[in-house]
């Protein structure tokens, strides 16, 4: 058996590698070196062909070009780094890109074999595969499609597996009412749609944040639309269409424009080359999402396996095509908001400014274009590559130092090449433009962020039509530099074909993905993997032939077929939890330990979401309100939101999800594969958020905590084992003495002579103290301190402040530098007016003032960005207080300071901001909190079942 494991498990490894290196390995060398080294040069440059594997282990001449298991000792690696000749010679790959190609070559090198399809796997088989056929009539009930059944669960059990699998909380066990009464209770809950929308996000590659960590903003307008479409049942074609193409169905209401943050919140690249990218995500998140099909392996060839050809991929690739990306998010209500008047002409002015350099720049390329000397060469180099394949075109662009956007438009026969729509400049931009460019959307994305989080009229991050209908060719190995074959947009021909005309085709796309079997055939799949462990089909999201095969297809076709007729996920779940088949015992069948018959329900594992929130509800302080933005989830205290809430950030996910099995937020997951590792129990035993928790029922009792924790009354042994660990148990002592510091905001009068208020900050995160769990605060917006600096929030009423309380009577001296660090972006398109230092002292009022505000453009040296912050010898005494305050000058943005003074007393004392800085300290557990502490440790509690 354990050989069988592990071969499958190399298997499965074997295959996600071969996915990983046909997405976004093979891509890349497509697109960035078969130019120069591909299969369609007689003398490729350096000797060196990167199409195969054999070519990149022979090498050029400089020897091999990759070292399988070792990214850092292989050539390939080290020119792409620039480590040595640089690769590719005119630009520099993304740092993700880089990362793939590392963790490509560290994994072996895996190249999947150059092959058609398997002479064992004819084309009839491949077309009439199981999942391609109709749902066939069955009858029911769904026990009659099991061959034999356990008993039936002990009502606790139940109702704890209930609660769990529909709502993610512990069950109210006080409630006294039937299992029917239950299951339809809980499915009128509203944390019914929490639950449900977090395995929906699994699947829909959801983050907070996209390239760069920049965030998204409004992404919780997409989680939101999710959790109230699954709570008002929204009918399954319905749910389909509105995440597809909410801004095409006539008569939409404005709200469902949300939806549509399934397409938006996904791969975000800036530069022409990675349109590819972005449209293969959407590609793959569709396909696999709502038709259970590797459609994205089609890329490059025809499928291996499926039914798929690339024309098909191609065919899908022109509705994203022409798909646009909304930078200004639609509003979904008219209602206004007392913000308003700040952030919407801040909001519009930043993104003036975006279109403003982009049009000034675009007519600048065009004007140099279009000089006399320019022209010639364009002319020349079009009449030379009239007959150039896209890469022998692109190779000649780079030699000529000409844009390769404006030659293929000369070459093609374009009237006026140089005449370059605005939408359009991404082609032509220089790697100036794309800096400063990305450098004011980001702003602009940051201005809205604000507005979105601290109460804005609410918004949708949405995609739209293009504006003008794109052709869609089909890339040669991928290649958006090489363009074979014009192909209009289609649905695949497997499902039935037919054309995506209307627009970019989404509405389209969405009707005939509801109109296949297929769609609820991989819906009720999922629902059942949910509810079950596993699902009928135990490969979700591959339906194809390499995915497995349904252990029970008659009731597999029953549920689809029953689903068909009413749309209803409710319905759908009610009946698999009202069947005996969902109701069994979990007890270990030996004769089928994967539970591959149905024989038993599944024992499962809490995940991380219900884990955290259990421990929540036992301690008292989950929080109940549904919807709205993401809280940290590494903030003390803790947040106290359900952790479907937690801000996730796609390209640096926590140590603690990662711990935990999370999602993988950079690609569709259709499964969460648990494992039982040392950093779990870490977690557990040491983190501050399980002390904190654990510390709110120090005053429960041995029964108290018990009821509370794992649901029921401790046996007399348990109590025995108990009362003796609370008799025994001696805390550890306290670690640590009272700080001099404190870390708030304060309200000042506008000249700064006066505190009027001193707000001390709740959250530390990540090394700052701050008002919010995950920045900015409603109230306060970016207000902070950290070791070395901070940021000032709003105004006058919540500058930032640094609180020094004299321990003695002594005589002082205060010495630190404060500094406004701007970049040449924050200066030249004035993202800050500067910021204001004061020092204020209880006992001896103001003792100086420092304004620092940047130069008027980034050619001039005029203003100050440093000041010396020193004074001279004052006298305190106990309890006098010291502020080191900063405020905005009434203008938040781009404020970001360094200031960390220091206070020097009589003899060697000594207060350093920098080196006394601290976080809250942990509290020591008393012996009931430590006991509480213990039973969150338990199996017990960590398991449905």
């Amino acid at each position: 058996m354990r050989a069988l494991f592990v071969c499958s498990f190399l298997v499965s490894a074997a295959a996600q590698s071969f996915d990983t290196f046909e997405s976004k390995v093979r891509p890349v060398l497509a697109q960035q070196c078969f130019g120069c080294h591909g299969p369609k040069l007689q003398s490729p440059m350096a000797g060196l062909r990167v199409d195969s594997r054999e070519g990149l282990l022979k090498g050029g001449d400089h020897g091999p070009a990759i070292v399988p298991g070792s990214p850092a000792g292989s050539r390939l690696i080290q020119a792409v780094k620039g480590q040595t000749i640089q690769m590719p010679p005119t630009a520099r790959l993304q740092p993700e890109q880089i990362a793939a190609l590392e963790k490509w070559i560290a994994e072996g090198a895996p190249w999947p074999k150059e092959s058609t399809p398997s002479p064992q796997v004819s084309e009839a088989k491949r077309t009439d595969h199981w999942a391609f056929r109709p749902i066939t009539r069955q009858t029911g009930p769904i026990e009659a499609h099991v061959a034999k059944l356990s008993p039936e669960a002990d009502p606790r059990t139940l109702l704890r597996r209930l609660s769990f699998d529909l709502t993610g909380l512990p069950p109210d066990t006080g409630a006294n009412a039937s299992y029917a009464e239950t299951v339809d209770r809980l499915l009128q809950s509203p944390h019914f749609g929490e639950r449900w929308a977090r395995y929906w996000l699994d699947l829909a590659r959801f983050s907070d944040a996209g390239f760069n960590n920049i965030r998204f903003p409004y992404s919780h307008a997409y989680r939101d639309w999710l959790i109230g479409a699954i709570n008002q049942d929204m009918p399954f074609p319905e749910f389909v269409h509105q995440q597809l193409a909410a801004d095409r169905i006539p008569g939409n209401a404005r709200g469902n424009l949300a939806a549509l943050g399934f397409l938006a919140i996904g791969f975000d690249p800036h530069r022409p080359n990675g349109i590819p990218e972005k449209i293969d995500d959407r590609i793959d998140v569709v396909t696999r999402g709502f038709l259970g099909l590797t459609v994205a392996c089609a890329r490059c060839h025809d499928h291996k396996y499926d039914p798929i050809p690339t024309a098909d991929y191609y065919g899908l690739y022109g509705v994203f095509l022409n798909t646009a990306d909304d930078v200004e998010p639609p509003a979904l209500q008219t209602a206004t908001t007392p913000l308003d008047s700040f952030f919407l002409p801040r909001i519009s002015h930043r993104l003036r400014q975006l279109q403003d350099f982009k049009r000034e720049r675009i007519q600048a390329l065009r004007e140099d274009a279009r000089r006399p000397e320019m022209l010639a060469k364009y002319i020349d180099a079009a009449r030379e590559g009239k007959e150039f394949t896209g890469p022998q075109l692109e190779n000649l662009a780079k030699e000529r130092n000409l844009e390769l956007y404006i030659l293929k438009r000369f070459r093609d026969g374009h009237p006026d090449p140089a005449s370059v729509p605005l939408e359009d400049f991404a082609y032509v931009q220089t790697e100036g433009d794309y800096n400063t460019s990305n450098n004011l959307l980001w702003e602009y994305k940051r201005v809205l962020q604000d507005y979105a989080v601290r109460g804005g009229a609410p918004r949708a991050l949405a995609v739209s039509e293009a504006a003008e209908k794109k052709p869609t060719y089909i890339l040669t190995r991928g290649n958006w530099n090489d363009p074979g074959a014009q192909v209009e947009p289609h649905f695949p021909a497997v499902l039935g074909g037919g054309p995506l005309s209307e627009g970019s085709g989404r509405l389209e796309l969405a009707r005939r993905i509801t109109a296949t079997d297929l769609a609820f055939k991989v819906f009720v799949n999922r629902v059942w993997q949910r509810l079950f462990g596993e699902g009928i089909v135990r490969s979700p999201s591959d339906f194809g032939l390499r995915g497995d095969p349904p252990t029970h297809p008659e009731l597999l076709d029953y549920l689809a077929g029953r689903f068909k007729q009413h749309g209803s996920l409710k319905t759908l779940i009610r009946e698999i939890v009202m069947s005996k088949v969902y109701r069994q015992s979990s007890a270990a069948t030996p004769d089928d330990p994967e539970n591959r018959q149905l024989a038993r329900q599944s024992r499962r594992r809490l995940d991380f979401e219900a884990l955290r929130d259990s421990i929540l509800a036992a301690s008292g302080a989950l929080e109940a309100k549904v919807g709205g933005p993401s809280f940290s989830l590494s903030s003390i205290p803790a947040g106290p939101r359900r952790t479907l809430y937690a801000f996730v950030e796609r390209e640096r996910a926590q140590a603690l999800l990662k711990a935990f099995n999370y999602a993988d937020p950079e690609q569709h997951t259709p499964q969460r594969y648990l494992t039982t590792i040392p950093q779990q129990a870490l977690f557990l035993l040491n983190s501050p958020f399980l002390a904190e928790q654990a510390g709110r029922l120090s005053g429960e009792s041995i029964d108290g905590l018990y009821r509370r924790i794992l649901g029921r009354p401790p046996s007399i042994s348990e109590r025995k084992t108990a009362t003796g660990f609370l008799q025994s148990y001696r805390p550890a002592a306290a670690a640590r003495a009272e700080s001099s510091w404190q870390y708030g905001t304060a309200a000042i009068d506008p000249e700064g002579t006066r505190v009027l208020a001193f707000t001390p900050f709740r959250y530390f995160n990540d090394g700052v103290w701050q008002h919010a769990s995950l920045l900015p605060d409603a109230a306060s917006g970016s207000a902070s301190l950290a070791a070395g600096g901070g940021a000032p929030g709003d105004g006058y009423a919540h500058a930032v402040a640094r609180r020094w309380t004299a321990p003695a009577s002594t005589r002082i001296r205060i010495s630190g530098t404060l500094t406004l660090p701007l970049d040449q972006f924050e200066i030249r398109f004035g993202f800050t007016n500067g910021i204001r230092g004061t020092i204020v002292s209880s006992r001896h009022g103001r003792l100086g003032q420092w304004e620092l505000v940047p130069p008027e453009n980034a050619a001039t040296k005029e203003g100050s960005r440093k000041a010396v912050t020193d004074i001279a010898e004052i006298e305190v005494q106990p309890g006098d207080t010291i502020d080191f305050i900063v405020d905005s000058r009434n203008d938040y943005e781009s404020d970001n300071f360094t200031w960390s003074p220091v206070i020097t007393g009589d003899g060697s004392r000594r207060w350093s901001a920098a080196t006394d800085f601290r976080g809250p300290e942990i509290p020591t557990l008393n012996a009931t909190a430590a006991l509480a502490q213990v039973l969150f440790l338990t199996n017990e509690f960590a398991h449905i079942d």
